[in-house]
């Protein structure tokens, strides 16, 4: 299994990009475009499901169907700061912990469990991203009205992934073991993101972010995307603007090499509170 990571290191010699940041283009009397509210931090959560496979020196496991693995909730946050008119970084961090348990005999690391051993998956994920505006509406139709963009992404993220077993093994003895595979990683992407206020207080965004990559006879693939809405509470101060966020947000990992694979799906709604100021 840890052979399959050196696929994702060597990736990191191709062009990469990054992901969407939220901005305010306003218009003042003369039309022309006014670039303020320039850093952004939000405190974000994530109930996601855990969907795939894993096969490591062993048989495989069905996530979904095999396991008794569960919803689960989780926070991070998300930091970042526009440059100038055309470009801004962005930080972020997500950790992810499922736990259930085998419904099945099951081999892990070349040793065999009884059904009911209990397995955890942990993914934690630093995030580093570019992002560089492609193009905007230059005008709105409204006074205040914030304009539509489009952005180019590059970046990196840096992913730790964990997956420990704990059992007894199919044998007379049943005697109780324990297995864990423990790898860090940077999965470089490259996306699109996208947004715009379709409303006086509202805003609808979104972002794709994705790679694919054939190295070394090792297959990976990484997507990331998101669509969400922002509610502006406090729509008539002048200092910091502070909003509520609703969305969708859906990753994929999917490693494979010599026989050995992780295809790993998170998927659910987020909900956070930022402040842009």
């Amino acid at each position: 299994m840890k052979k399959l990571v050196m696929v994702l290191i060597v990736a990191l010699l191709l062009p990469v990009s990054a992901f969407a940041w939220d901005k305010s283009y306003q218009p003042d009397k003369y039309g022309k475009i006014n670039f303020n509210k320039v850093t952004s931090i939000e405190l974000l959560g994530w109930k996601n499901s855990l969907e795939g496979n894993i096969r490591v020196d062993g048989t495989p496991l069905d996530l979904d169907s095999e396991t008794t693995i569960g919803d689960e909730s989780r926070f991070g946050f998300r930091v970042s700061h526009v440059l100038n008119h055309r470009a801004s970084l962005e930080f972020s961090y997500m950790k992810n912990e499922n736990s259930g348990n085998t419904t099945k005999v099951f081999k892990f690391e070349n040793k065999e469990y009884s059904a009911g051993a209990n397995i955890k998956l942990q993914n934690s994920w630093f995030d580093l991203a570019y992002n560089h505006n492609l193009t905007r509406a230059k005008q709105s139709d409204k006074q205040g009205r914030e304009v539509f963009y489009l952005d180019g992404i590059f970046g990196v993220k840096f992913s730790n992934s964990e997956i420990s077993v704990k059992g007894n093994e199919t044998t007379i003895a049943a005697a109780y073991i324990e297995e864990k595979w423990d790898e860090t990683f940077p999965v470089p992407y490259f996306g699109l993101a996208a947004g715009g206020q379709i409303a006086d207080n509202l805003w609808l965004k979104g972002y794709l972010k994705y790679i694919k990559v054939n190295a070394g006879g090792a297959d990976a693939l990484h997507n990331d995307y998101g669509i969400n809405l922002a509610l502006k509470l406090n729509p008539n101060s002048k200092d910091t603007e502070w909003f509520v966020d609703l969305g969708y947000r859906g990753v994929k990992f999917d490693i494979e090499k010599d026989g050995d694979k992780a295809d790993l799906r998170y998927t659910g709604p987020t909900f956070g509170v930022f402040a842009r100021f």
